[in-house]
């Protein structure tokens, strides 16, 4: 049996507390989210540590592990659940129900990281709109939970002389894999067991001895501080945009070497994490961690405390009442089901648990048939709310013309097919480019308009990948280095999701191409929201507050657009303003007609959208093409 360490439960509160504060949006934490590698690596510490010691001396039982992870796990995440599915009940919009449905069934069944990755679509509602977003790394514990007995069972029957190498072979094979991965799905490396396991056998490595521990006085200070300094760098200076397998390595050895330090007697390191305070944060972190999601995601998508969700005062507040719910969920509801793991049986436990289990995704199935429970919003709500799960895969031509993965090919016979009898115009970019072709296309029946985006995508000469993707380089290599060089096309569209950042390249871009004699025309960005503007748009209504939209522009984009056309002129290309082509003295179109919203997300256009943006940019192609006609005739 190991002892008790209270250095890990402060451990546990460093790890909590950069995570609340991260997704509360407290300034300095901007690495904060790696507080759940640390738990990662503690997991596989206990566990690791607890089985091994129970194989050895024979008293290990396989229904007591999973009975005593049941008792520690279910019960606080099934008051969460309760609570947070009145919530969204009372909240959610339809589809928003049924996505949430979705990822409890998941969540209850252990597979909500599944469900996530496999979700996890460039169009997908932000996190900040997903409940039980965090629930993906309780799954990746649990399916760590569910196989490691079994497997280290196996193994000590098998090779019990080799078990500290078949866990070091594990972890190198599941980073490895990870590292691997990490180049064609980020997605994937972030959400899966595999590609996370490694951080789990990191801590189980420290507990069966295989990383030998400091014994000196010295050795274990030096050891302790030098963790403790590696975890507050990654949470202060660390950021989501940095390399993910950086971010956890950085944080996953952090945590070793602090646990590593305190093994072989308590280091300073250990000392200060044993603080009553910090012990006390460490106990109740589960529930913390378990609560201070769903608060948030319901205050940033309905005002659940107070309507500005980015003030000091709500910040605290909602750190404040993750911090109070979680002391009552320890108390009354973690202790008291703790204290029963030796009087109940087996049975009673497994029982219970699994009823629970089977209502829950019953009510799941049931609010799935009936679409969300609509009624419990006015009709002209449901039917915008329901573009937050519009499809844009056929106005894009996803898959064909528009690559949303690196799987995907461009189908060049479809989308880059000249046409002898009408002008040539090459559409290329991102997403931003893609949401434009239907309604140009539309709007412009004269004129043969070719495709070549993908996600992610500045269309540059030398394209700089914003996110770990292959299709942009090798699209954009394809098409100024080799279609443009054998086809003569009238005019290039470069059209984007413009950052301040892609200016050099897009200047750079225009040199190039307007010394290989190409008539290039620029289109710039459009209004975008911090939000789905569906979701704005709704809100509006059940608020009775006309300017939730207008208040929830993305800041910036109006002055981008200018700086961007002045640049653009002044290399003698053509500059064409999205913007304006949608906002006018500081107000902004944002029904395409009637009901239907002119942007299904934060920024890209619903097919009606983009035929009515497509109909009011063609008037300026209209006159270039009548001289045109003119010309040729």
């Amino acid at each position: 049996m190991m002892k008790y360490r209270a250095d890990i439960d402060g451990l546990r509160a460093l790890a909590v507390i950069p995570v609340l504060f991260y997704h509360v949006g407290v300034p300095g934490f901007g690495g904060g989210f790696v507080g759940v590698d640390i738990f990662f690596v503690i997991s596989g510490y206990l566990i690791c540590g607890m089985i091994d010691a129970d194989i050895r001396s024979g008293s290990f039982s396989l229904g007591n592990f999973y009975k005593r992870r049941v008792l520690r796990i279910l019960p606080a995440l099934f008051v969460m659940f309760l609570v947070t599915s009145v919530l969204a009940y009372l909240y959610c919009l339809p589809v928003e129900l049924e996505d949430y449905s979705k990822s409890l069934a998941s969540a209850v069944g252990s597979v909500s990281n599944v469900y996530f990755a496999a979700t996890a679509g460039y169009f997908d509602a932000p996190a900040e709109t997903k409940p039980l977003l965090h629930t993906w790394s309780l799954a990746v514990e649990e399916q760590f939970y569910l196989i490691t007995p079994l497997l280290m069972l196996c193994a000590y029957r098998v090779l019990s002389k080799r078990i500290r190498l078949l866990f070091a072979i594990a972890t190198v094979l599941s980073f490895a894999a990870a590292f691997a991965i990490s180049f064609r799905n980020a997605t994937f490396v972030f959400y899966l067991t595999p590609f996370r396991a490694w951080e789990l056998t990191l801590g189980a490595l420290l507990s069966i001895g295989f990383i030998p521990a400091p014994r000196t006085e010295f050795g274990k200070n030096a050891c302790g501080t030098t963790g403790l300094l590696l975890l507050l760098g990654v949470v202060v200076f660390g950021s989501s945009s940095a390399p993910l397998l950086l971010m956890t390595s950085l944080a996953a050895i952090g945590a070793a070497l602090v646990i590593a330090s305190s093994e072989q007697g308590t280091s300073a390191a250990g000392r200060l994490l044993s603080l009553r305070p910090i012990v006390f944060i460490g106990l109740i972190s589960y529930s913390l961690y378990l609560w201070h999601w769903p608060l948030i995601v319901f205050q940033r998508t309905d005002g659940l405390f107070f309507p500005d969700s980015s003030s000091a005062a709500t910040k605290l507040t909602l750190i404040a009442a993750s911090v109070g719910i979680a002391c009552l969920s320890w108390k009354f509801v973690e202790m008291p089901f703790r204290s029963k793991v030796r009087a109940t049986s087996k049975a009673v436990v497994f029982g219970i648990a699994s009823t629970a289990m089977a209502s829950v995704v019953a009510l799941c199935g049931f609010v799935l048939i009936e679409g969300g429970a609509p009624f419990r919003f006015p009709e002209r709500v449901v039917a915008i709310g329901a573009y937050l799960a519009y499809d844009p895969s056929a106005a894009f031509r996803s898959g064909h013309c528009y690559l949303a993965t690196n799987r995907q090919q461009l189908d060049v016979e479809t989308c880059l097919k000249l046409n002898g009898k009408r002008p040539n115009y090459l559409l290329v970019g991102d997403s931003h480019a893609a949401h434009l072709w239907f309604g140009l296309s539309s709007a412009m029946p004269q004129v043969n308009i070719m495709q070549a985006t993908a996600s992610a995508c500045r269309p540059a000469v030398q394209p700089v990948s914003l996110l770990d993707t292959r299709a942009c380089p090798r699209l954009m290599k394809f098409v100024f280095d080799d279609f443009l060089v054998h086809n003569k096309v009238d005019k290039i569209l470069l059209s984007a999701s413009w950052k301040d950042e892609d200016i050099p390249v897009l200047s750079g871009t225009l040199d190039t191409l307007r010394s290989r004699g190409f008539d290039v025309t620029v289109l710039g960005p459009i209004v975008e929201y911090d939000a789905a503007l569906p979701r704005l748009l709704v809100e509006e209504m059940l608020r009775n507050s006309p300017s939730i939209a207008s208040d929830s522009r993305t800041p910036g984009i109006r002055e981008r657009d200018r700086a961007l056309r002045r640049i653009v002129t002044a290399k003698g290309a053509t500059y064409l303003s999205v913007y304006d082509a949608v906002c006018r003295n500081d107000r902004c179109d944002e029904f395409a007609e009637g009901d239907i919203p002119l942007q299904f997300d934060a920024g890209h256009l619903t097919a009606k959208g983009s035929v009515e943006v497509g109909r009011r940019l063609s008037a300026f192609f209209a006159g270039k093409l009548a001289r045109a006609d003119d010309v040729s005739n």
